[in-house]
C-alpha cells in the first residue's frame, strides 16, 4: 500500500514491508500475454483462469502457492460480479467445470 494524494492504494502482489523497498510505479501487475487468448476480447482468458484456479487447488491443495498466480489473472480479467455469480455456483455444486477428484 502507498499513499498518493491521501488516497490508499493496495497493491496485490507486495506485503507492506516489500512496499516500503518497492518504487510504487513498479507495484501494479498485470497478467502477461498468453497465446492461447491472442485477440483483443479476453472473456474467454477471463473464464480459463477462473477455472484453472479451481483445478489447481482441487489437484494441488487449497494451500498451494502456485496456484494464486491463476487467481490474480481472472481476479484482474474478470468482472467483480461475474465472479461473484461462479462463486455462488461453486458453493452449490452447479458451476459449469470439469471435477477432477471425486
Amino acid at each position: 500500500m502507498y499513499i498518493l494524494k491521501n488516497i490508499k492504494i493496495y497493491s496485490p502482489m507486495c506485503t507492506e514491508e516489500e512496499e516500503a523497498h518497492v518504487d510504487p510505479c513498479k507495484q501494479f501487475w498485470h497478467p502477461g500475454f498468453d497465446a492461447r487468448f491472442p485477440n483483443m476480447n479476453q472473456t474467454r482468458r477471463c473464464w480459463q483462469n477462473y477455472v484453472d484456479y479451481l483445478r489447481c487447488q482441487e489437484v494441488l491443495g487449497e494451500d498451494h502457492e502456485p496456484c494464486e498466480y491463476f487467481k490474480k489473472t481472472y481476479k484482474f480479467l474478470c468482472p467483480g460480479f461475474w465472479i461473484e455469480k461462479w462463486d455462488d455456483q461453486v458453493a452449490n455444486g452447479i458451476f459449469p467445470r470439469p471435477k477432477y477428484h471425486d
